[in-house]
């Protein structure tokens, strides 16, 4: 049972699952590689490495403000991984990700329990949500991103590309 789940006042604002097909010993040494945080949390903050286990955090919230934090990653288990948020952090959150075989030997179905406590308590959340910052979004966005890290060693982008040609435009 997770830290999530075995904690009565702690319930997860946020949970997704998806099934990827490669062994969990793979998935939890990707998911613990300095280099993989930055990339599948990309599309909601800057992540930076900044000790063994530790990184710093920071996203755009609104109105331009910016909320920082730092996180510890802890190996529960082989199929367990979790983080908290360190002191002082603008947003405190932690997660959960757990990793069990996927039934008809079909790879690993993970699953992501995250909470955030936004900075303000009810106001806090009424900001969030008005500006579309919604947590279970933010988390499936997380896994589909890792999802494809681990299986084509690369994050497909849907942003626009410029041109080659002529400074960026095509005549």
């Amino acid at each position: 049972m997770s830290d999530v789940e075995s904690d009565a006042n702690l319930e997860a604002d946020a949970h997704a699952s998806i099934t990827i097909g490669k062994p969990a010993a793979d998935l939890h040494a990707l998911w613990l590689r300095p280099e993989t945080q930055s990339r599948i949390w990309a599309h909601f903050a800057d992540v930076r490495v900044v000790g063994d286990r530790t990184a710093e955090w920071v996203a755009k919230g609104p109105a331009g403000g910016e909320y920082r934090w730092q996180t510890l990653t802890k190996a529960n288990s082989p199929n367990e991984l979790s983080w908290s948020t360190l002191d002082k952090a603008d947003v405190a959150n932690q997660g959960v990700l757990t990793m069990r075989p996927a039934p008809g030997d079909r790879g690993t179905e993970l699953y992501l329990d995250v909470r955030f406590d936004p900075p303000g308590g009810i106001v806090g959340k009424a900001i969030s949500k008005m500006f579309h910052i919604v947590p279970r979004e933010i988390v499936r966005t997380a896994l589909y991103r890792f999802r494809a890290l681990a299986l084509t060693g690369e994050i497909a982008r849907t942003d626009p590309q410029p041109a080659g040609r002529n400074g960026g435009t095509d005549h």
